[in-house]
């Protein structure tokens, strides 16, 4: 039995810097590698969402819709990324409000409250986000213990 693979954390070229790749290219690519799934996660945005599901439904992959947001540090730290997903039309509806609510204070550095998190969780899942996460920091700064500790996402 061959293992089902899924990319959870894929940025297109609308993340400027981050993702190369058009929609198109990245849903052909999985075709091409057999995906059954794949997510598109742009950098604090649905910015291709709507032509990512489409042109995943016309070639039989399943779009997961997400976002990799970039979370405000409440003690004054620097912000860090983490990534969401949305399981279900609620998780979607979640997301939507707390990408507005990162640009609420600052159209040009979007950051969210991470307090916000608890009470827009449902429906979404929530993955550990890039090098840039809080998890990756803390092992970088080689805390390991905090690193290893369970969390929540609305937990900073």
């Amino acid at each position: 039995m061959m293992a089902v693979y899924a990319e959870l954390h894929a940025h297109s070229n609308f993340s400027f810097l981050e993702g190369a790749s058009s929609p198109l290219e990245l849903v052909l690519r999985a075709r091409e590698l057999g995906y059954e799934a794949l997510a598109l996660t742009d950098h604090d945005g649905l910015y291709g969402a709507m032509e990512f599901a489409q042109i995943c439904k016309a070639n039989g992959i399943r779009p997961i819709t997400g976002a990799e947001m970039t979370i405000a540090d409440p003690e004054g730290g620097p912000p860090h990324h983490l990534t969401l997903l949305a399981a279900n039309r609620s998780g979607y509806s979640h997301l939507c409000r707390l990408i507005t609510h990162a640009y609420a204070h600052d159209r040009l550095s979007p950051a969210l409250d991470p307090s916000l998190l608890a009470e827009h969780a449902g429906g979404l899942i929530c993955l550990s986000g890039c090098r840039k996460s809080r998890l990756a920091r803390l092992v970088a700064e080689g805390r390991y213990g905090e690193a290893e500790a369970p969390r929540r996402c609305a937990v900073p």
